[in-house]
């Protein structure tokens, strides 16, 4: 069936239920406002293929009145899985079981993918279902540019609970209004309090769990570049103090030898975690690149960094277990080395990464053979790229599924990083969240890339060609040379910023995969970009005007990535000396490249908050200035 996730188990039977002006959603006399919520974003998604607006009614299972041409909620007495469901369509009734509120959220969600694909005439089947890992989450970077609106953020939390995920975690440095630290948040355009408050309670009603996610020891670098507080950063400023979207990743990690460091974090989550009902939190604690290089020198010479990181850590863990909160941290740092893991507070849940395809068991046995709870990380793959790498992503989501469904993980958390200002848009992420919630739901599902492309492609975006997903998977083959590369690039040429990683400059990297890439190939992406923007304007989802913002955010790639591939081009001839031609001048380059930023500042200011946009305009700006240099 075209149903994602892929239920448990789904048994067809003969006739249909045809949902008509006088059918009703029959809550149970037990439920209570979450299933009231439920009920109501059932009718909303009903509307929206019927036209029909279905009454909400409440009242007994065996009353009379409600045993016909209606959609019934039934508690479940003998279940106490909170939730597994089970959904019964026959041709006079249509009956949602369960024993809790996420239950028949998710039986829900079920028959709304049944009605959207059958437009309100739905085959009889009876499907029961349980989710293959308890945590099922996804974690937005909030941090490194893109400041979402409140209502883009509830609209994402109504999309991850119609998947069944149960877990929304936003990654926070800096863009929190917390009281003491006004120069850290004011040029972000930091979510409120009282804002906070209000998603956790959205996310409550869609039994969506908001779990607070904090940088506490790496990746501080809006904090430990301030005036006040550069105290506590391990290296001096001067040594990282222009900023670049590389050096903020790479730099600014607390002094764990500064006593006052430990006091400093814990006022800040004192103040963090009271905006959440959850009783997890995720410290992070991850990429502590600098640790033992600067202040705490002289402290690495009388223990070894890695007891130095696992004091700190230990040290945050037990400030929040004693205020009742369960601890989670990245395990990347204790995966260089394994020794250090048993001397790990025991009750850290370690969310372990890995973004690339060929994930490994070394990834999680470690942790596993120590009796460690974990998650398994996987990525949407759009970081620092106008455009998702989806066969990577698609395969990434795969393989950690797997792998982590082999260790008996406790949670499965999808993540969409915002690396290189957070240049990704939201839309382009969309069909790898739902690929993760669908894995995270029901490991075993086994379906292909190309059906699961279509799956998609019918159910979110209503295109009954099922070709919009394989479009976009086209699309991100043609992005060759990426805006990160070009990062490097600007960051060398107009900073004289050079990054030595593994031995070789990365602006070197650059140039080396600038010259790998041929003059035809680099060509041929750009035509196929300019066809894929045609053919996206003759798929299905053109007639939905509720589309029309992710249908600007597909064309905004497209265009985009053609530009890269051109100026790719560009550098060939210009900066490498490579007997190349061009498709137009370079002057001509730099105009496209400003039309396509001006759509994509009108985009962005529609879902998120002005935040650091600026760093985005001021790259192109830079960038276009060098070409109208070139003769």
């Amino acid at each position: 069936m075209n149903l994602i996730p892929l239920p448990d188990k789904i048994v067809p039977q003969s006739g249909t239920f045809n949902i008509v002006h006088n059918t009703s959603i029959v809550l149970d006399i037990n439920q209570g406002g979450i299933d009231f919520e439920t009920a109501k974003l059932l009718q909303k998604e009903i509307e929206k293929v019927v036209a029909i607006t279905l009454l909400i009614k409440k009242g007994p299972d065996n009353d009379k009145i409600h045993n016909e041409n209606c959609i019934s909620f039934k508690f479940s007495k003998t279940d106490n899985r909170i939730e597994a469901y089970s959904l019964s369509v026959k041709p006079k009734k249509i009956t949602i079981t369960a024993s809790g509120n996420a239950g028949f959220l998710y039986g829900a969600a079920t028959l709304i993918q049944l009605c959207r694909t059958s437009h309100g005439v739905i085959g009889c089947v009876d499907i029961t279902d349980e989710p293959s890992f308890p945590n099922r989450g996804y974690l937005l970077d909030v941090s490194r540019g893109r400041v979402p609106t409140m209502n883009s953020l509830k609209e994402l939390v109504d999309k991850l609970a119609l998947y069944k995920v149960n877990q929304l975690q936003l990654y926070v440095e800096n863009s929190l209004r917390l009281d003491g630290f006004e120069e850290i948040w004011s040029q972000t355009d930091p979510f409120l309090a009282e804002e906070i408050l209000d998603l956790d309670r959205h996310c409550h009603m869609r039994c969506i769990e908001l779990v607070p996610c904090i940088a506490t020891f790496g990746h501080l670098f809006n904090i430990l570049d301030s005036e006040s507080f550069a105290k506590y950063n391990e290296i001096e400023p001067e040594q990282g103090k222009k900023f670049t979207w590389y050096n903020r990743m790479m730099h600014h990690t607390i002094n764990v030898s500064n006593p006052e460091s430990i006091t400093f974090i814990t006022g800040i989550l004192d103040q963090y975690i009271s905006l959440f009902r959850s009783n997890k939190i995720n410290i992070c604690c991850d990429e502590t690149f600098d640790l033992g290089t600067g202040k705490s020198a002289e402290m690495s010479k009388e223990i070894t960094k890695g007891k130095m990181y696992i004091n700190y850590v230990n040290s945050l863990a037990e400030f929040l277990q004693k205020k009742g909160k369960q601890v989670m941290i990245w395990g990347d740092v204790l995966q260089k080395e394994h020794e250090l893991i048993s001397g790990l507070n025991k009750k850290i849940i370690c969310l372990n990464w890995w973004y690339e395809a060929g994930a490994k068991e070394e990834l999680l046995k470690p942790f596993s053979d120590r009796k460690f709870k974990q998650y398994v990380c996987p990525s949407v793959s759009g970081h620092s790229r106008l455009i998702n790498a989806y066969d990577l992503s698609f395969t990434n989501i795969k393989e950690m599924a797997e792998l982590g469904s082999k260790y008996h993980v406790e949670g499965f958390l999808n993540t969409d990083w915002g690396d290189s200002g957070h240049v990704n848009m939201p839309a382009l992420a969309v069909p790898c969240m739902i690929y993760g919630a669908a894995k995270g739901w029901n490991v075993k599902d086994s379906r292909d890339f190309t059906t699961i492309n279509q799956v998609i492609s019918l159910v979110e975006y209503d295109d009954h060609s099922k070709t919009l997903i394989g479009l976009l998977h086209e699309l991100s083959h043609q992005d060759l040379i990426i805006f990160k590369d070009f990062e490097f690039f600007r960051d060398f040429r107009v900073y004289n910023q050079a990054y030595l990683q593994d031995g070789v400059y990365l602006h070197e990297n650059t140039k080396t995969k600038i010259m790998a890439v041929s003059e035809n190939k680099l060509k041929e992406a750009v035509l196929k970009c300019e066809k894929i923007i045609e053919d996206l304007k003759q798929n299905d989802i053109t007639a939905h005007a509720d589309d029309r913002r992710e249908e600007t955010e597909y064309y905004l790639a497209a265009r985009g990535v053609a530009i890269m591939q051109e100026l790719a081009l560009v550098m060939k001839q210009k900066e490498y000396g490579q007997a190349v031609s061009l498709i137009g001048t370079p002057y001509e380059l730099a105009g496209k490249f400003e039309y396509w930023m001006m759509d994509y500042c009108r985009n962005w200011r529609f879902d998120s908050r002005e935040s650091e946009l600026f760093r985005i305009k001021e790259f192109v700006w830079q960038i276009c200035t060098i070409l109208r240099k070139y003769k």
